[in-house]
């Protein structure tokens, strides 16, 4: 149980009971007239000296019995205390009737005002009413509050209206914003009323206006005010007017409501409180209540007040019999609102412990970036990207964990390390963790190349914050497919095979995948690869009209003859011989993906032995076929030419002395029969793919600029690299001319 006790200044006390002692012989002639209207003329001087004499005479006995009394308390340390009791008192007896005195013309004054032992004001308090208006049925007025408590200094101020509506009841509403000085809290109150004589009713409504702020009471907490509202019954005897009760039901909302105090904070609690007050004369009020709320919480208070009403003589204020007059409803018109002045505080324990996840590409190489969204990563299998969190908290983080929606493990698929609280990971902006997107999966499901994820940090006290959700999606990487004939040993995009049924073209594709870092380049395996062959007559530039590859020599037609295949075809490679005679354009598609095909190979199935080879020289040495030495890198300023011949010589491969006319007698160059165009092929030291030339190249000899900057005009999407760092090729066909004309090709 608590108890708090409101003792009303020394002075007053002794003022009081001065008047009661010499109630006999003061008459109402006798006190002074603070502005009522039945002011008395005064006696004259003497009779007012034997008054103010036989007064004092009384105060003497009475301070000389106590003195008796109290004489064996009279050693040095008690006359210190009786001295600073009586300096105090008289201090703050003075102090409230000055305030008193100087507000008392301009409306209704309550003041409390007490100075504790060790120089506080902790319990005084002043509320002033001043009516603006005073009709016969409308009040119009302001309150005006301030108390100290508990180490709070809070100020109230509100305006209110007050109607009569007849001689027997008033109604009135009100509302209030009330200011805690000491810790900036805010509050609203809303209020109505409905009094009659001896009864009064009342009802508030308390809204708090400002939000959390750090709690002196309790460490790593935070306060605010507390919602709540209250209902205020107030009743008196008719009979003994100077007895009175009051019944308050309060209630407040929040998880911990400290309507009881610190020591005992609650769940939306509850209140009630019954009280007794004891009203001898108009100026002075006691009072005494029992508070009961809910959990065997349970509180007493005691209090004594000063009250001074505009417009009455003091006389009449001391006078007993005037209390059943403040009782009417006349007489408590200029009373004050009944409400709770004291903000009642809603705590929380402190938990600003919060995380917040994003993604962000770092160190990565341009062609990874496909999707950039701090929630977001959208990238090729095998690319790099930056994880980073921001950790707000003023306590230490404890534990940490990766939190992946699905099955799929953080760490070993996504490459992220363990998490550690402060090794790597902490409170700030300073965690940053690399990922790697894992291998892309081929599959119908959307989500199965989807990697969501979040973290969870618990602080030291036990606060857990989960972080947001962010979204690692892989995409398939580019692949560059190609077909080449594995059986042709100087070049692999052109072969003649007699169409005996007997001799074969061995074709092989690949296909690459540019992934990572850096724009890796990884080959395929043959597993990985599913490819479907294909085949044209060459001079069908359209493919308009596909020539089918059998799947036996038995299913071609006897006359006609076929192509077919000699042993079943696997994923990346396939064996074709031909019963047909003619030049056939060939190429692979994966399955699934008919928007992507591999470059053209030719093959002519044939009895013609003569046999076409080509080359790449530069014309700074047109000796040299640069097809056949390794690493054929390119040079800034030089010229490079494509070359077609016939293998005069019969050595398998170009020379410089073959000849590149159609015949002995048809001088008409080879190359005129050929549509070729130049081809950057590889990765830049930067990561940079290439390509094949501008449009502007095709047929005509490669001149490189003298410098990188110029590199764009050969390379439409050429890089800081320039052109350095590809290797040089050529993918060439016979024109409609060169169709006729070149009876046999086979290059190597």
């Amino acid at each position: 149980m608590k108890f708090k006790c409101k003792i009303a200044t020394a002075t007053f006390c002794i003022l009081l009971a001065i008047h009661c002692y010499g109630a006999e012989e003061t008459t109402n002639e006798d006190l002074p007239d603070l502005g009522g209207n039945n002011k008395q003329p005064s006696s004259d001087d003497a009779k007012a000296t034997k008054n103010n004499t036989n007064l004092e005479n009384k105060s003497a006995q009475i301070a000389l019995d106590e003195a008796q009394q109290n004489f064996q308390n009279l050693t040095p340390e008690g006359m210190k205390s009786t001295l600073y009791q009586y300096g105090k008192s008289t201090l703050t007896g003075a102090a409230q009737s000055k305030v008193n005195e100087l507000l008392s013309p301009y409306g209704h004054v309550s003041t409390n005002i007490v100075i504790t032992d060790d120089g506080s004001m902790d319990g005084s308090s002043l509320d002033y009413l001043i009516p603006w208006s005073m009709g016969e049925s409308n009040l119009l007025f302001n309150q005006i509050s301030a108390h100290n408590k508990d180490g709070r200094t809070i100020t109230n101020f509100g305006f209110g209206l007050r109607h009569n509506l007849n001689d027997k009841w008033l109604v009135g509403g009100n509302a209030f914003y009330d200011y805690d000085v000491t810790r900036g809290h805010q509050r609203a109150g809303l209020g109505a009323e409905a009094w009659t004589d001896f009864l009064k009713f009342s009802g508030n409504y308390y809204i708090p206006l400002s939000s959390w702020k750090d709690s002196p009471d309790l460490d790593d907490y935070e306060e605010r005010p507390a919602r709540g509202w209250d209902v205020r019954v107030q009743a008196y005897l008719p009979s003994y007017p100077q007895l009175g009760s009051s019944l308050v039901y309060e209630k407040y909302y929040g998880d911990q409501v400290a309507l009881f105090g610190t020591d005992d904070l609650q769940k939306n609690p509850y209140a009630v409180t019954l009280g007794v007050d004891y009203t001898p004369v108009p100026l002075v009020t006691t009072g005494i209540g029992y508070k009961q709320g809910d959990a065997n919480s349970n509180e007493i208070t005691a209090n004594i007040k000063f009250d001074y009403r505009i417009g009455i003589p003091l006389s009449k204020q001391l006078d007993a019999s005037a209390v059943s007059d403040m009782r009417s409803l006349a007489g408590s018109r200029l009373d004050f609102v009944n409400r709770n002045n004291d903000i009642v505080l809603e705590y929380r324990e402190k938990n600003d412990l919060d995380i917040g996840l994003f993604l962000q590409p770092t160190d990565t190489a341009a062609q990874c970036i496909l999707s950039d969204q701090p929630e977001e990563a959208q990238a090729y299998e095998g690319c790099h990207w930056s994880l980073n969190a921001k950790i707000a908290s003023h306590l230490t983080l404890k534990e940490a964990r990766w939190v992946p929606q699905g099955s799929f493990n953080p760490e070993t698929t996504l490459g992220l390390p363990a998490l550690i609280p402060q090794q790597n990971i902490s409170s700030g902006s300073d965690n940053h963790w690399t990922l790697t997107f894992p291998a892309w999966v081929n599959s119908s499901d959307a989500s199965a190349n989807k990697y969501s994820l979040a973290i969870v940090v618990t602080d030291e006290k036990g606060h857990t914050k989960q972080s947001n959700m962010v979204d690692i999606i892989v995409s398939e990487a580019p692949i560059t497919y190609a077909l080449a004939i594995s059986n042709a040993p100087k070049n692999d995009k052109a072969i003649k095979v007699a169409a005996n049924g007997t001799d074969t073209a061995e074709l092989i594709a690949s296909g690459n995948k540019a992934a990572g870092l850096n724009g890796e380049v990884t080959p395929l395996s043959g597993d990985d690869m599913n490819m479907k062959f294909h085949a044209w007559q060459v001079e069908d530039k359209s493919h308009a009209h596909e020539v089918a590859i059998h799947s036996s020599k038995n299913e071609c037609d006897v006359t006609l003859g076929c192509l077919y295949y000699t042993k079943t075809p696997g994923k990346d490679n396939a064996t074709i011989a031909s019963t047909q005679s003619g030049v056939f354009t060939l190429l692979a598609i994966p399955v699934g993906k008919e928007n992507q095909k591999t470059n053209p190979v030719i093959v002519d199935f044939s009895n013609d032995e003569q046999v076409l080879v080509h080359a790449i020289v530069d014309a700074e040495a047109p000796g040299i076929n640069l097809l056949e030495t390794k690493g054929n890198i390119l040079q800034l300023g030089h010229s490079y030419q494509f070359k077609v011949a016939y293998d005069s010589n019969k050595n398998g491969k170009w020379d410089a002395t073959d000849r590149t006319t159609v015949s002995d007698t048809d001088m008409t160059p080879l190359i005129s029969l050929i549509d070729y165009k130049w081809l950057f092929d590889g990765i830049s030291a930067h990561g940079f793919k290439g390509g094949y030339a501008t449009s502007s190249t095709e047929n005509h000899d490669l001149n490189v600029p003298h410098e990188n900057k110029d590199a764009a005009l050969l390379l439409a999407d050429a890089g800081s690299d320039g052109l350095q760092g590809y290797e040089l090729k050529v993918d060439f066909l016979p024109n409609e001319t060169g169709k006729r004309a070149i009876k046999s090709i086979k290059a190597e």
